[in-house]
């Protein structure tokens, strides 16, 4: 189940609609003892669907994703998700004067089976979406970001990068990529500790 906003970041649409959609019947929303508004998977997944299904039959229509990711949920408590999704959307509206689709993740870089950046594959497959925007390459993936790019570019999506730094030496590049397998590798052995420490 999604909390109005969460449901509405996921459509690429304001929290506003959402509610609309649930008024005029086109969104079925379940609610909680408290009155609030919940949104199970099943339609969120129907309207991305519907989403789909108009951009294909009208080809014009297709849209602008973000994709935003930090590595843990402290980073998002920090704000460093919320700031990385304000600067992109504000791109993508006073460049491209539309309000994007938003995909987000929690998780390694590393880690190639993110849900947020399946989704977006699947979308930029579908031939929903034609640009892409991003704040790093490193947000994207840790390793083969070229390959990423290259398959966005076979689906027709042009990729953007905000906040390159164009000027880091090949060495300081090799430290960057060193430090994030070391991140990892850090977080892998503490995981593994922690469950069996668990299993004690």
């Amino acid at each position: 189940m999604f909390s109005v906003s969460q449901a509405a970041r996921r459509l690429g649409v304001c929290t506003k609609t959402v509610r609309r959609w649930d008024t005029r019947g086109f969104i079925q929303c379940v609610r909680t003892p408290g009155n609030h508004r919940r949104i199970p998977l099943s339609e969120v997944n129907r309207i991305l669907g519907v989403f789909h299904r108009e951009v294909l039959e009208h080809p014009a229509k297709k849209r602008c994703a973000v994709y935003a990711r930090v590595s843990g949920h402290r980073q998002k408590t920090d704000g460093d998700l919320d700031r990385q999704l304000k600067t992109l959307t504000a791109h993508c509206r006073s460049h491209f004067k539309t309000r994007p689709l938003v995909f987000t993740d929690i998780g390694s870089g590393l880690n190639m089976k993110r849900r947020g950046l399946r989704r977006l594959l699947a979308l930029a497959q579908s031939g929903a979406i034609n640009t892409l925007l991003i704040t790093h390459r490193d947000r994207l993936a840790r390793f083969g970001v070229d390959l990423l790019q290259r398959i966005l570019e076979d689906y027709g999506v042009k990729l953007f990068t905000l906040m390159e730094n164009e000027n880091r030496t090949p060495q300081e590049e090799l430290v960057t990529v060193m430090m994030a397998l070391i991140a990892s590798f850090s977080g892998r052995v503490y995981g593994l500790r922690a469950a069996a420490l668990r299993d004690r």
